[in-house]
């Protein structure tokens, strides 16, 4: 998949797909500042210990979905965390994203 050839289809599907997205100390203060609230907030609210118990990472809805996805729509995309920035590129997908021409 040649990177030059994506084009985001803003179709949610990256924040639909399984496994975590984790958070470094830059994006907790990040989305805690675009939100408005503290970071120990953020924290409390929209974080969770990964299923390898050794980091942060961002909360899931109970289907699994980003729990800042409303329906196609990222609700902090100008915030979002480094992960999600490098998305797909940065990722090691199974099924190609909607975006790839």
């Amino acid at each position: 998949m040649d990177p030059d050839r994506f084009a985001c289809a803003r179709c949610g599907e990256c924040c639909r797909r399984p496994g975590h997205v984790f958070l470094t100390e830059t994006d907790v203060a990040r989305l805690a500042r675009a939100l408005g609230i503290e970071e120990r907030a953020f924290l409390d609210r929209y974080a969770r210990l990964a299923s390898n118990r050794a980091a942060l990472v961002l909360a899931e809805r109970e289907e699994g979905s980003c729990v800042f996805l409303d329906q196609c729509e990222c609700l902090v995309y100008d915030a979002r965390p480094d992960q999600c920035r490098g998305y797909p590129h940065a990722w090691n997908l199974t099924e190609p994203c909607p975006g790839w021409k």
